[in-house]
């Protein structure tokens, strides 16, 4: 989940470093360091975010090839020492590291056995160290070293290395975790994230697992496989998605990515829904669509839900069995995997570890794979049979918001898409008009947003939150108390309505309030008995609400109101109140709403 940038050629590195790292700083921001080669090696690093290191730079300072890092801390707390850039046992090379090492302490143990000592507790300076030890026994052959290091090391890496005794060279290697390199005419490129470097580079390249890369001034010079053969790699443009540019105004990505979500939809639902492979053709699809027998959603935190919901438009539309799983799980259940499933991966970034995982499970128990992305280019896009993208732009803020009402709009396109083609025509149009009026709505929404900052003000010093949904309001209480806790560090559970009475009603006090989402017509008398049931036990209660319904505006403490829209809607416009009610409690608590604490963006470690 770290995020590493690097570059070499004929232009000065250091602006290209730091400009790179604050874009890759939503990966991690624990620590930061940059390392330059010119001639000689010169490191810098700090505890903190991107700023800290700035601080500590000289105001003068020169070299064309060098390498940068923000750390998310998995091995060892967030300190200096344990900040990247690592320099090597015997001096030579210097190291930048996304990933994890899973054998890290048995290598450890064997390297303590040749005589290395460590400064870090982190697993990257132990693979550091094992190339380091390879390349000595090898006679300074860097190729043979990290050959020798792959076959040994388990687990996840994308690395940049810089050698003492090669200026200018640089020598990139990519196992499971997210790299891209890219060229122009001053030079090469690498990093965790295409944005990093768009500015920049015109043509892309995308390293494959095992991946030895050599590049030089000049670009890249030769590419190994992880036995050490050579092959090539196919460069590719990209056109990357102009909404990246600043915060526009807001004092948040998070604000902008909000309101930046009438439009989004409106762009989606302008044309229809695209399913794009390689493998298959449109008709292929469809009759895919046609003769399969289920389907299982895969994803993690906001994608989980978004998954949840999905799995309930496809069943109410297209009347198909679909169930929805943890990929964190699914992967060590030993789960049945019928060959005529449809499995659908949803991740935002494309890179999220234990949906890849799971995707490669069931895709060698031999299931048709469906990715939903929002990262073109990304593995879950190479390992996928088919992809529906999300096309939301980049979302910089840590804690989702755009992305997931992306997914909801997508996977309500594709439940309609499966209606249509397996015969559902009546239910394959329920959606349609309602879909489109879908941006405006929320645009009413976020003209509203004084209410929810108001209701924030009021509730801000809260240290607990229930947040309690009925049917397809369900997985939107697991949102929203998942925003909370992520931006303001609030406890927060969400909760189907009817459960509430076996077991959390034991917590309710007039301390503990209770967001309760009813906009759900079909299930709005047992959401009331449950609000009913909280105020007798001296519970507070907001409440978001279809407009005018009085059966609990009468009741709640206090409320906000969406217009009204059909239940099947409701999920991706409550989502809006949401997030904004996160959003100005965190600000109320002084929180980073960015950049909270423990949490990047991208998930790409078990």
């Amino acid at each position: 989940m770290c995020g590493i940038v690097g570059y070499t050629g004929n232009r000065q590195v250091l602006d290209i470093l730091i400009e790179g790292l604050e874009k890759l700083e939503y990966r991690g921001y624990d620590s930061a360091g940059i390392a330059v080669h010119n001639g000689e090696m010169k490191i810098f690093k700090s505890q903190g975010n991107i700023s800290s290191l700035k601080s500590k730079l000289p105001s003068r300072f020169e070299g064309t090839s060098g390498i940068a890092h923000t750390r998310w801390a998995t091995h060892g707390i967030p300190n200096e020492r344990n900040a990247h850039p690592h320099l090597s046992f015997s001096g030579n090379l210097v190291m930048v590291h996304n990933g994890i090492i899973e054998n890290s302490e048995e290598i450890r143990e064997e390297l303590f056995a040749n005589g290395y000592t460590f400064v870090s507790e982190t697993d990257s300076e132990v693979l550091l160290n094992l190339i380091d030890y390879e390349y000595v026994v090898s006679n300074d052959n860097i190729l043979q070293a990290l050959i020798n290091a792959q076959a040994k090391a388990k687990g996840s890496y994308a690395i940049v290395l810089l050698d003492k005794n090669r200026p200018g060279e640089q020598v990139i290697c990519r196992h499971g975790s997210p790299l891209v390199m890219g060229l122009d005419d001053s030079g090469c490129y690498t990093a965790s994230d295409i944005y990093a470097i768009s500015e920049y580079a015109t043509r892309f390249v995308f390293p494959e697992n095992g991946d030895i890369i050599f590049a030089g001034t000049d670009g890249i010079r030769e590419v190994y496989t992880a036995e050490g053969k050579k092959k090539s790699l196919e460069e590719k443009k990209y056109i990357v998605d102009g909404r990246l540019s600043g915060k526009d105004g807001f004092d948040h990505y998070m604000m902008k990515e909000i309101f930046q979500q009438p439009e989004i939809a409106r762009d989606l639902l302008s044309k229809p829904l695209p399913v794009v492979s390689e493998k298959y053709s449109a008709e292929e699809i469809d009759n895919i669509f046609r003769t399969i027998k289920g389907v299982t959603i895969l994803g993690c935190g906001t994608s989980w839900h978004s998954g949840l919901i999905g799995r309930y438009l496809l069943e109410r539309l297209a009347r198909i069995p679909a169930n929805t799983e943890y990929a964190s799980e699914y992967r060590y259940r030993d789960p049945v995997i019928p060959s005529d499933y449809l499995v659908i991966s949803i991740s935002q970034s494309g890179e999220t570890a234990d949906t890849l995982a799971a995707n490669t499970l069931v895709r060698e128990a031999g299931a048709i794979t469906l990715g939903i992305l929002n990262v073109k280019n990304s593995t879950l896009e190479r390992e996928t049979d088919m992809q529906i993208y999300l096309e939301a732009g980049p979302e910089i803020g840590v804690a989702s918001t755009k992305a997931y009402t992306a997914q909801l709009v997508r996977l309500a396109q594709l439940a309609e898409r499966l209606a249509w083609v397996r015969g559902e025509t009546v239910n394959s149009t329920l959606l349609n008009g309602d879909l489109r009026q879908m941006a405006e709505t929320m645009t009413m929404i976020l003209k509203r947003s004084g209410k929810l900052k108001m209701l924030a003000d009021k509730y801000s010093d809260s240290n607990n939150f229930l947040f309690l949904g009925r049917g397809l309001n369900y997985p939107s209480a697991l949102e929203g108390a998942l925003k909370l806790k992520e931006i303001s560090y609030i406890h927060a559970e969400g909760y189907p309505g009817a459960e509430m009475k076996h077991g959390p009603i034991a917590l309710i006090d007039h301390d503990f309030p209770t967001m309760a989402i009813a906009t759900d017509r079909e299930n709005l008398s047992k959401m009331v008995s449950n609000i009913k049931e909280i105020k007798a036990r001296n519970g507070r209660i907001i409440a978001i609400i279809q407009e005018g319904d009085e059966s609990v505006r009468s009741i709640a403490d206090d409320y906000f109101e969406i217009p009204n829209v059909p239940d099947l809607i409701a999920p991706m416009v409550t989502a809006l109140p949401l997030q904004l009610f996160a959003y100005y409690i965190s600000l109320n608590r002084g929180c980073n709403v960015d950049q909270p604490r423990n949490l990047a963006k991208s998930v790409t470690v078990e």
